[in-house]
């Protein structure tokens, strides 16, 4: 993973309430995201400003990845850049296994160091969005005919038919 944010928190564990900034801007190919809305030659942003207590080590800040994708209703090529909040908490295990950390929701603090590549690699992919669109009104593709709706109109009968009232239909048919 990403070598550039595995941070030193040695100082901030001497003293409680000793902060620290990090500011890191590293290649997406360094988190081996294996998404096909991020390019490897895009770079990631991050800030985390961090802050020691008294029971661990707490980390927050935002980070920032443009990304490309296909609009969900007409299959045109669409970007965008995603920012997603980070904030985690990390404190040494006073015994054995994630059982021992005072706070459940902590993250196991080893050592002197504290790699962030596996957090802001989760952070990312989950803050991409999942179907983006071109614009928030755009009509998509035909259903029958594959038309963009957006530059064309097509003649298509769009009126979905229950199978089950075809008896009926076949009364209103020749009513109309």
């Amino acid at each position: 993973m990403a070598s550039t944010l595995v941070v030193n928190v040695l100082d901030l564990l001497r003293r409680a309430g000793a902060t620290k900034d990090v500011q890191v801007v590293a290649r997406a190919s360094e988190f081996a995201f294996a998404d096909p809305r991020i390019d490897d030659s895009t770079d990631v942003g991050v800030n985390i400003h961090l802050e020691s207590g008294t029971g661990g080590i707490v980390a927050t800040g935002e980070t920032r990845i443009a990304w490309s994708s296909q609009c969900r209703r007409c299959l045109r090529p669409v970007a965008g850049e995603s920012r997603s909040e980070l904030s985690e908490i990390f404190a040494r295990e006073t015994g054995r296994g994630q059982e021992s950390l005072a706070d459940p929701d902590a993250l196991p603090l080893t050592g002197d160091q504290i790699d962030f590549a596996p957090v802001v690699r989760e952070i990312v992919l989950l803050g991409l969005p999942l179907a983006p669109l071109c614009r928030p009104d755009c009509q998509g593709l035909c259903p029958r005919c594959g038309a963009d709706l957006a530059t064309a109109t097509c003649g298509c009968d769009v009126r979905t038919r229950d199978e089950r009232w075809a008896a009926l239909d076949a009364l209103i048919d020749p009513l109309e």
